[in-house]
């Protein structure tokens, strides 16, 4: 089972987007996907199909205070077959008062290992408690930025936290492995600027840029990730070149 997180600590930078079309490309190649949403607004339990009238027992916080399992809590992601999902609320907000929390996913996801192959983790616009657990509990951490100047300057946060907080102890040699230029316009002369520094100081772990696009908006609101609302458009081709060389050593491996 390979654990992935989606993580950066600015709102707006597409991780939720990003975060979904990593369950959807999972589950295409056939994995049982557990989509993890630790943000309390639930854009990716939104985007995967689950709404208010869908019946839940549990939800991703009551999996972080051990008050349920991840296997009691998952509902199926209506526009993802095969994907299952941890429904984020708000009770996620009063977590980062519990520094129990930091390594729950961490020690419970291993106890849940032969029920998925895959686990998609997205994370909230900020470095509390909540992303810090994401990032002990991931085997592949994955960036994705904008490419605007503040989402670049979050990534060295990003890096700085989890070389400070999470590698010495938490997840030995955790490290920020892939990162997604996103909101690209290759018109634009600062997103060109952005993809280049990336490239330059993160060598061999930056994906080819994903475009801006309406669709992944339009996607959102039919509750779907944007390669299965719009699968022929542009936007769906540049994510599934982008994250084809992040999942394929997990998927071939198992093959």
């Amino acid at each position: 089972m390979t654990v992935y997180a989606v993580a950066l600590s600015k709102g707006g930078s597409t991780k939720t987007t990003t975060a979904a079309e990593l369950v959807a490309a999972l589950a295409r190649r056939g994995r049982r996907v557990l989509a993890i949403d630790l943000d309390q607004q639930g854009n990716l339990t939104r985007r995967l199909g689950v709404t208010d009238d869908t019946e839940v027992e549990a939800v991703a916080s009551d999996v972080m205070i051990a008050e349920a399992s991840a296997i009691e809590a998952a509902v199926p992601a209506p526009s993802v077959p095969g994907a299952s999902v941890l429904v984020g609320t708000h009770d996620l907000a009063s977590l980062d008062q519990r520094p129990e929390v930091i390594t729950a996913l961490r020690d419970h996801l291993p106890e849940v290992m032969g029920e998925w192959d895959d686990v998609v983790i997205d994370t909230p616009p900020a470095l509390g408690l909540v992303t810090l657990a994401a990032l002990a509990a991931a085997d592949v951490v994955v960036a994705a930025v904008a490419c605007e100047t503040e989402a670049y300057d979050q990534l060295s946060r990003l890096v700085e936290v989890i070389a400070q907080r999470i590698a010495p102890r938490m997840k030995p040699g955790q490290e920020v492995h892939w990162i997604v230029p996103t909101r690209h316009d290759g018109r634009r002369l600062l997103d060109r600027e952005v993809v280049e520094m990336l490239t330059e100081l993160h060598p061999g772990r930056v994906t080819t840029p994903i475009r801006e696009a309406v669709a992944a908006r339009d996607a959102y609101t039919a509750g779907m990730p944007v390669s299965v609302y719009a699968p022929s458009s542009g936007i769906a081709a540049d994510y599934a070149t982008a994250l084809a060389p992040i999942i394929e050593p997990s998927t071939t491996a198992t093959e």
